[in-house]
């Protein structure tokens, strides 16, 4: 997995064994509306937790999403790699916008929308 860019961004770390970029394209467009910059990196792991985890890690924003088959997680890199701040599954498609644009309120410290 890549190291730090010098682009404070959300990283998004995806199972590009098992998913196209396309599959979870609502999920950069929620993070894209609310404008703050990302980058998207393809990962050889199906581990969501662990690739949340090393996107937060590598964000100068500490915000990271990692997507595989398990699902979707929002991870902020001061948390437990076990407890993320969201984690939906991947069937839930209605809710990817609405992560996206979580990752991006928590960099810019607003109130989430709520996945209910």
């Amino acid at each position: 997995m890549a190291g730090i860019s010098n682009k404070p961004s959300i990283k998004v770390y995806y199972d590009c064994d098992h998913l196209s970029e396309n599959s979870f394209l609502n999920v950069l467009l929620g993070i894209e509306e609310e404008g703050i910059p990302y980058e998207v990196e393809a990962v050889h792991s199906s581990d969501v937790l662990e690739l949340a985890h090393e996107a937060s890690i590598n964000s100068r924003l500490g915000v990271g999403v990692g997507i595989s088959k398990e699902g979707v997680v929002l991870q902020y890199e001061k948390l437990d790699k076990a407890a993320p701040l969201f984690k939906i599954k991947f069937y839930q498609i209605d809710l990817f916008r609405k992560i996206g644009s979580n990752a991006a309120r928590l960099v810019k410290k607003m109130p989430f929308k709520s996945l209910d």
